[in-house]
């Protein structure tokens, strides 16, 4: 099997031709891990074997749904009971996910990597019980190389570090990576794991002391929520956010929006109960409260596969980042389409709650 780069270069591809793309960066994948002996024979390169045999074979002869070991490395994706019930979907759904960590991987891989690169891939394919979570920090790693950052992921100590260093010319990101995947896939669920991200449960301290020690200023979390349902909400409107034209600054891909310009921003109900109020006020209390050095907050569902349509899998893309109004080099369009800046320093707009 050979991967030709330039396809995989052209990333347009992944939109346009999905199925074509991902089998290309399968066959990367495969090549990648090859050449590592250290995970070579996981149960996920074993999978992913399988799986290239089953893609590769011609389609009169494909048994699909007969790779138990393909359908346990995929299940932690699960955004639905793929309840299309047609023939196929556990095999689509490792189409996507092996393509997406070989598209992450091979835009990594040009890159020089250091140990702790070597130590996170060993986990990414030996620990099927974190696939998901260590293919999101791949992932998002991937996604800032891609947009010109250099990645160096952070070695482990005795005490916590975030998970890697992003930098492009003089900015300086240090960037920790987490995936959650509450019970409750509603605004309620959504709503706790936010709040458990950036200030704790009784388990833990949120990911915000991963930033204790000034030198890893600023910082930025990004969590995938890709198994709830993010349209969801406590007002039962329709998920569209009210925002003032004039306060939209258009970017590559979207927009930025100043909060601090608009003091009736929560006091239009389509703005309240929903994903974006939940993130913007647990983001502005963890500064408020000094939690270390957390410049910005992205939130993504890159790591899940849902029905599409009637039969069709897929797996959405899409964020929303907020980020402190003292860190506008926080602000990327490259990663989220949406960015709120957020005054930290001043209350926020009261609203009607």
């Amino acid at each position: 099997m050979a991967y030709t780069a330039r396809f995989i270069e052209n990333v347009v591809l992944e939109e346009k031709a999905p199925a074509d793309y991902y089998a290309e960066c399968c066959e990367f994948l495969d090549e990648f891990i090859t050449k590592r002996p250290r995970i070579v024979g996981t149960e996920v390169h074993a999978a992913l074997k399988s799986f290239l045999v089953m893609l590769l074979s011609a389609p009169e002869d494909r048994a699909l749904g007969s790779l138990e070991s393909v359908d346990r490395v995929v299940k932690p994706f699960d955004a639905d009971d793929h309840s299309s019930s047609e023939p196929g979907t556990t095999e689509a759904s490792a189409l996507l996910l092996f393509g997406m960590a070989g598209k992450a991987l091979y835009f990594l891989s040009k890159q020089t990597q250091n140990s702790q690169f070597e130590t996170e891939l060993a986990r990414l394919f030996r620990d099927v019980a974190d696939l998901r979570s260590n293919l999101w920090l791949f992932h998002m790693s991937a996604r800032m190389a891609q947009a010109g950052f250099q990645i160096h992921f952070i070695p482990e100590q005795e005490e916590p570090t975030p998970d890697y260093v992003a930098t492009r010319e003089n900015t300086r990101i240090h960037v920790e990576a987490n995936t959650r995947n509450p019970s409750v896939k509603t605004i309620a669920g959504i709503r706790d794991a936010l709040w458990n991200v950036m200030h704790g449960s009784a388990k833990s301290g949120g990911k915000q002391i991963k930033f204790k020690d000034a030198a890893y200023s600023p910082g930025l979390i990004v969590v995938d929520i890709s198994n709830c349902d993010v349209d969801s909400n406590e007002t039962g409107l329709l998920p569209h956010i009210k925002l003032r034209a004039d306060l939209c600054k258009r970017t590559s891909s979207g927009w930025t929006y100043d909060l601090s310009g608009d003091p009736e921003f929560f006091e239009h109900p389509e703005n309240t109960g929903n994903l974006v109020e939940y993130a913007i006020r647990y983001f502005h209390q963890m500064a408020e409260y000094n939690r270390y050095s957390v410049g910005a907050l992205l939130i993504g569902i890159s790591m899940g596969v849902r029905t599409i349509n009637e039969g069709v899998l897929g797996a959405p893309k899409g964020a929303i980042m907020i980020v402190d109004s003292r860190y506008p080099q926080l602000a990327l369009p490259e990663l989220a389409p949406q960015i709120y800046l957020v005054d930290t320093q001043n209350p926020l707009p009261e609203g009607t709650r």
